[in-house]
């Protein structure tokens, strides 16, 4: 996988194609600040999913030969520190391998833990199905409830809260987690940053 940044003062991430990745072969051009927001939301997701905690990112880390820094800064995501989490929390630019290691991280716990995500969002769609609400359904109720104080403890220094509805946000993100368990799920998820 290849990813390439444009030099660290400039505010956007340039993507190019691959004739394996899911999208046409136009490269685009996005914020950085979205990419790193967006890998970081998919990331608390996780976390509230499956329950990870700093060892368990140390130990994928070391797994994927992810350099130290890169696995700290992953660590300060899911960590509980509110002053830790304000140098994450203001968007920092994202260098190329750092990205690289975020995608790996994610996709590689996504695969782990394939099972319980394809649980939540079978129930997911029952609940849709069946007109009921998430809140009905203890795991649902949970993850929902996690990610809400998760997400507000992401922004936590910030005056206002993007207008993102949380809970719209994270049932989005538990479908998005499916998809990057699958065998295609880097180039999935690197799709997916482009949008």
């Amino acid at each position: 996988m290849v990813i390439s940044a444009t030099p660290s003062n400039a505010k956007v991430f340039v993507l190019p194609q691959r004739q394996d990745y899911i999208q046409s072969s136009v490269g685009q051009t996005v914020p950085l600040d979205r990419i790193r927001t967006k890998l970081d939301m998919t990331l608390l997701a996780l976390k509230v999913l499956i329950g990870i905690n700093t060892e368990s990112i140390v130990q994928v880390a070391s797994k994927l030969n992810i350099a130290p820094k890169i696995a700290d800064e992953l660590v300060l995501i899911v960590g509980e520190d509110k002053v830790e989490k304000r140098a994450v929390s203001q968007n920092q630019p994202l260098k190329e391998e750092e990205a690289q290691s975020f995608i790996s991280v994610i996709c590689h716990l996504a695969k782990q833990n394939q099972p319980l995500i394809r649980r939540a969002v079978a129930l997911m769609e029952q609940m849709g199905a069946q007109n009921s609400k998430p809140e009905s359904i203890t795991l649902l109720r949970e993850y929902l409830s996690n990610f809400k104080k998760a997400y507000q403890d992401y922004y936590w220094n910030r005056k206002n809260l993007p207008p993102d509805n949380p809970e719209t946000l994270a049932l989005k993100l538990l479908v998005d987690l499916l998809f990057y368990s699958a065998p295609q799920g880097c180039n999935r998820l690197l799709a997916s940053l482009k949008s």
